[in-house]
């Protein structure tokens, strides 16, 4: 019989799959898990070169998955950016002085970038703020949904933009009432200035790459999405995977006629499909390229979300719900459909239900067209979805991706700028995890980091099953009876994960011959009060059979 490596005795191990199962037991082999079970019958896998490790009652889980993360870009903003708080609590003068003293303490930089402002920021946004800090290098801001921008007046001049410029298709250059450009920029007008700022050099994105490595392994995350990738970021991940410093998995989304956010701001409609036909030159064990990523609308706090009724306020005789679409339907039916016989798995952003049935419309074509290919497409934040289409995840094989921050960051669902957009009973009745959990569709966890502040799972496991704001700075349950148990977020974040990643052979469960991608933690989860989960601290994240991070090894990390 073979003897294992390492073996962890004496714990509360949840294996996740089959669901509740528990052990006492792990053996681990080659990087691979060997055993589970009871102590008494691990013992015939301790050899004289086994490593034993006493767990004393600890608990024990398998790796957890992000599924939305935008992990170089964040890291870059973390390291290199001026970074605003999303709570509108904060006065305006405040965040002016915050940039202020970023501009004063980087006078190297030849732009000021950043961003995080709150959608409450956005009646006062304006560029004459930012020309008094510096009117001689341009200054770009992005809010926290990274959808809108706020600019200076270099910024424009840079950019070509003045009162005769003419908006964008699917963006609006904000102007007062005589023509002006304010230095507001929402959805696709974000392009016209982001095309020009720098981009991250092979260094510093190296540099942010490592970061943000370390700083997942802290939390306990082994299995990324990283939402949106330019070229510079795939060869960042090989980097990083050819130095053996890439301890998550990976799976990278390219963007498909993108004209906002992130890499694909900088990245031409015609680079986007090049970048897709040579996606195979970075792909590895841990680097999986074949996913890609199209925006659909918007987001509610600026009524650029596609919704099937009116926002509040607004007529129903002018209402069109497909304004706000930034794709056409039919023209989607047909990129998923090709993109489906390429073998990529497409996100889709959509905020509003409208876009929801829009992304789910071209699914259903792709499945009628091509069979069911074996893809998974996924539709992403789902934060609002028409009772009608609930069941067609299920029905489509289709994923729904969620992200729980949106119960209680500042400057999302709590806002109460979304109650003032979309009235309180819709804005009430958000994300329905429950109900399409039910359905026996795969649901998944994205944090959307950065947009929301923090990497952290653990606050939002915890509002998955309070439906509550975890730091009771916005105190009141959001949507209450979509909240779920702690089994199933934990599903959400390991197996269902691993399912979208098409990894479930590979991870997302202890279980005999699969990877060694455990965390052992601080407390039982399933037993502690749902409110004391935000807490969790990982004692030791093991990825592979190696120990990627320790409790006792630890490195400052801002919470």
């Amino acid at each position: 019989m073979a003897k294992a490596d390492k073996v962890y005795m004496n714990g509360k191990i949840y294996c996740v799959q089959p669901r509740n199962t528990k052990a006492e037991a792990v053996a681990l082999k080659d990087g691979k898990i060997l055993f589970v079970g009871s102590n008494e019958d691990v013992d015939s896998f301790i050899g004289n070169q086994t490593e034993v490790v006493n767990l004393e009652g600890k608990t024990v889980i398998p790796g957890l998955h992000d599924m939305h993360t935008h992990a170089i870009i964040g890291a870059n903003k973390e390291l290199n950016e001026c970074k605003l708080p999303q709570d509108s609590s904060d006065d305006l003068s405040s965040l002016l002085e915050l940039i202020e003293s970023f501009a004063k303490q980087n006078p190297d930089k030849a732009w000021i970038t950043g961003g995080g402002w709150s959608g409450e920021y956005s009646a006062h946004v304006h560029k004459s703020y930012l020309d008094k800090i510096d009117s001689e290098r341009p200054i770009m801001l992005l809010d926290f949904s990274i959808h809108n921008a706020w600019v200076n007046s270099k910024a424009l001049e840079v950019a070509g933009i003045d009162r005769e410029t003419t908006d964008p298709e699917g963006g609006e250059i904000v102007r007062d009432e005589d023509g002006e450009p304010t230095g507001l920029l929402v959805e696709n007008a974000v392009m016209l200035v982001q095309q020009h700022i720098p981009t991250m050099n092979k260094k510093d994105s190296l540099l942010a790459g490592e970061w943000v490595v370390k700083h997942l392994n802290f939390y306990g995350i082994t299995c990324i999405k990283d939402a949106l990738v330019d070229r510079q970021i795939l060869n960042t991940y090989q980097t990083l995977d050819r130095e053996n410093k890439l301890t998550v998995r990976v799976g990278t989304h390219l963007p498909w006629k993108a004209k906002l956010g992130g890499a694909a701001s900088t990245t031409s409609i015609d680079e986007q499909f090049e970048l897709v036909e040579s996606r195979q030159q970075f792909a590895s064990e841990r680097v999986n390229p074949n996913f890609a990523k199209i925006y659909l609308d918007g987001v509610p706090h600026f009524k650029t979300a596609a919704f099937l009724e009116p926002y509040a306020g607004e007529s129903e005789e002018e209402f069109d719900w497909k304004e706000n679409l930034l794709v056409d339907p039919e023209e989607l039916k047909q990129d998923l459909i090709k993109l489906d016989k390429m073998g990529l798995t497409v996100k889709m952003h959509a905020t509003g239900d409208a876009a929801v049935r829009v992304g789910l419309d071209a699914i259903e074509a792709a499945r009628k067209q091509n069979g069911f290919s074996g893809l998974l497409h996924e539709i992403v934040h789902t934060g609002f979805v028409s009772k009608e289409d609930i069941g067609r995840f299920k029905e489509l094989k289709a994923t729904a991706e969620f992200s729980p921050a949106a119960f209680w960051s500042p400057s999302t669902l709590h806002d109460v700028n979304l109650v003032n957009v979309l009235g309180k009973e819709r804005a009430d009745g958000t994300y329905p995890i429950k109900s399409v959990r039910a359905t026996n569709a795969i649901a998944v966890y994205g944090s959307d980091w950065p947009v929301v502040s923090s990497i952290n799972p653990w606050p939002a496991i915890e509002a998955l099953i309070t439906r509550e704001n975890p730091y009771e700075d916005y105190p009141g349950q959001q949507n209450p009876n979509e909240a779920i148990t702690v089994t199933e977020a934990i599903e959400m974040l390991t197996i269902d994960g691993a399912r979208s990643m098409y990894l479930d052979k590979v991870t997302g469960s202890i279980e005999v011959g699969k990877s060694a991608d455990i965390l052992i933690l601080d407390r039982d989860i399933f037993k502690v009060s749902p409110q004391s989960i935000r807490n969790t601290k990982v004692l030791e994240t093991i990825f592979e059979g190696n120990s990627v991070y320790s409790y006792e090894r630890s490195f400052e990390v801002s919470q």
